[in-house]
């Protein structure tokens, strides 16, 4: 899979160029904008963050300090006091407490390389330890530590596939835990004894949720009780009493969270796919299972009592949830939220008040976000076969005065990932000046059952890229849009998309801004990482088996059909989609002597961690669009 986008997907100083044929002047964005520009786009959010079993102490990642830095807080009934606890200049993620609460183990990479390193701290001390020192390979960020503090469980392709590996701290011993044709991603090691959960990409977009025992022993794959027939399944999290796992499938339709006993081998579903949910846990007594359900660009909190009195979901504003976790008293829940107005930070639900409190806040105070817009739900239908396309529509406020404007199709990455109503600083900036925004959840979009999310398998490049561009149909028969002043961008599987779209798709658009994309998909296949290239190939076929598909496919071959101006970004150390694969489209564009706009961040990865970075590239990709759409 080219990107594995989560939600909050950044937008992707060394600048190559050739003067007489590259666009290097950066145009300043519409003077007439209120934003203050470069404060909107240096804007710090939080990402992954732990609860101490222990006591009241959080950690968290912010990149307030403009890197992905460690946070220590502690929590009150009223607010949260927190610190910076780390400082240097490389990515710090998915810290996990000891059990003990006395010290940290997280994953640090360098210059967004994803080749995570573990570390554990004591954090009255202050003294990291690296336990996996001088990598040449990947280690994914989200480890999992024994109870006793004495082993780390994580997920690596140190023997090339992705595997499950277990460290003894003590020693640094490492033992290989899984061993199959599958690409493991996922692990978790129970709260009570010696068993581990992992989840593992399987064939086409299914997973298998496993579970053994770190000293060996059969290994047990989840199974629907009733056909004996593995299904689907993903997201583990152990009961209190390491009896049962929450985990999430898509067997029946869509995303539904379900209980697995695994003496019995029995499930007890607790969502009925009318919605997608995801990301279940439990309260520390074992009586409540939190998640999160998806309706149509926000994705709400559910707290599900397992005795008493089933679902409640706890209504908030427009926005997305995710992450919910128990404090160790079970008399709150701790979460991320975003939406547009509110860059992500923490939250907490209290259960006795039954309000929501806000423990972080990013956004300055000198930035007012009464004026953002806020997608609102539209459908249209793909001109290619009928279908029917779910979009959020990003109308500025002097709309409606019966005028054209100018306007933007906006593609996400991905590709199963979905277009939400979260904080995305391009998109005020854009609607500020007059920009329509359309963001299509286009056919291999997430949040709408799994047939949809599936219905571009194997036929990427083709009918997901119809759906986008139909939205350009849809923009101009509603009147809504200047068929003349249409531009089309993306970020990932949308930058692959963008370059589709304007290499097949060049009458339409006024110029296409693509951010670490890929182009080509025999190159992405062979240079892109292990779990990713195993994705690809269960989704999109083999370079050799299906070339003609492939090629067909992959925008590169086709980019002298291109008509409009180009830009393309992207990170020199990106392991998703390689920089190889843009410089391939820098390279045949100035051959065929298009004009392109290409710029990569030597100390970058896929999606941009140093704030600079992220406030350049910003607008960098804000200017050339209102350039070409106000030329």
């Amino acid at each position: 899979m080219p990107c594995f986008s989560n939600f909050l997907l950044l937008r992707a100083q060394c600048f190559r160029t050739k003067p007489k044929d590259v666009f290097s002047r950066v145009i300043g964005v519409n003077q007439y904008t209120k934003l203050n520009i470069e404060s909107l786009f240096a804007v710090p959010n939080v990402r992954s963050f732990d609860l101490s079993r222990v006591g009241d102490r959080m950690t968290f990642s912010s990149n307030k300090s403009g890197q992905w830095q460690l946070y220590l807080g502690q929590l009150s009934e009223t607010s949260m006091q927190s610190s910076q606890f780390t400082f240097d200049s490389e990515s710090k993620l998915g810290a996990k407490f000891a059990p003990d609460g006395k010290s940290l183990l997280y994953g640090q990479d360098y210059q967004g390389d994803e080749n995570f390193d573990l570390f554990l701290v004591d954090i009255e001390k202050g003294e990291p330890k690296n336990l996996t020192p001088g990598t040449d390979f990947s280690i994914l960020p989200e480890p999992s530590l024994s109870q006793d503090g004495k082993r780390v469980a994580f997920v690596s392709n140190m023997s090339g596939s992705f595997a499950i590996y277990v460290m003894k701290i003590e020693d640094g011993s490492i033992e290989r835990i899984s061993d199959h044709e599958f690409s493991d991603y996922q692990v978790l090691l129970s709260p009570v004894d010696s068993k581990i959960a992992f989840a593992s990409s399987v064939t086409g977009q299914d997973s298998g949720l496993f579970v053994t025992s770190l000293d060996g022993g059969e290994i047990l794959r989840l199974k629907d009780p009733k056909t004996g027939k593995f299904i689907d399944a993903n997201d583990p999290e152990w009961s209190p009493d390491g009896k049962k796992i929450a985990f999430v499938s898509s067997s029946k339709g869509s995303y539904d969270v379900g209980l697995w006993d695994i003496a019995t081998n029995q499930i007890d579903w607790l969502t009925d796919s009318k919605y997608e949910y995801y990301g279940p846990v439990f309260s520390h007594d074992g009586k409540k299972v939190a998640y999160s359900m998806n309706m149509e660009g926000d994705i709400r909190l559910v707290v599900h009592d397992l005795d008493l009195s089933g679902p409640s979901i706890l209504d908030f504003k427009h926005g997305v949830i995710s992450s919910p976790k128990f404090t160790h008293d079970d008399r709150a829940i701790v979460l991320l939220f975003t939406g547009p107005k509110n860059p992500a930070d923490l939250w907490k639900y209290d259960f006795e008040s039954k309000k929501f409190m806000q423990l972080t806040d990013s956004l300055p105070s000198d930035i007012d976000t009464s004026d953002f817009v806020e997608g609102r739900q539209v459908y249209y239908k793909c001109k290619k076969d009928g279908l029917e396309i779910p979009a959020l529509l990003f109308m500025p406020k002097e709309a409606g005065s019966g005028k054209r404007l100018k306007a933007v199709i906006d593609i996400h990455g991905g590709p199963t990932a979905q277009e939400l109503n979260i904080w995305d600083p391009i998109k005020q900036v854009l609607s500020s000046i007059g920009i329509v925004i359309l963001s299509p959840n286009y056919r291999g979009s997430a949040g709408y059952g799994k047939k949809f999310r599936e219905a571009n398998r194997f036929v990427m490049g083709d009918l997901d890229l119809a759906d986008c561009a139909s939205g350009w149909d849809y923009l101009v028969e509603k009147g809504i849009a200047d068929p003349m002043r249409i531009a089309v961008t993306g970020g990932s599987f949308g930058g692959y998309l963008t370059m589709c779209a304007l290499s097949k798709y060049p009458d339409r658009w006024i110029c296409g801004s693509a951010l670490v994309p890929f182009l080509n998909w025999f190159t992405e296949i062979k240079n892109e990482r292990e779990d990713l290239r195993h994705w690809d190939l269960q989704n999109m076929g083999d370079p050799e088996k299906d070339e003609e598909r492939l090629r067909e496919a992959s925008p590169v071959f086709f980019l002298d059909r291109i008509r409009a101006p180009v830009q393309v970004i992207a990170g020199a150390h990106d392991p998703r989609c390689p920089l190889e694969e843009s410089e391939q489209a820098r390279d045949e564009l100035l051959r065929l002597g298009k004009h392109v706009d290409f710029k990569f961040y030597q100390d970058e990865g896929h999606g941009f961690r140093k704030i600079e970075n992220k406030i350049d590239a910003y607008k960098r990709s804000v200017s050339f669009l209102e350039k070409h759409l106000s030329g």
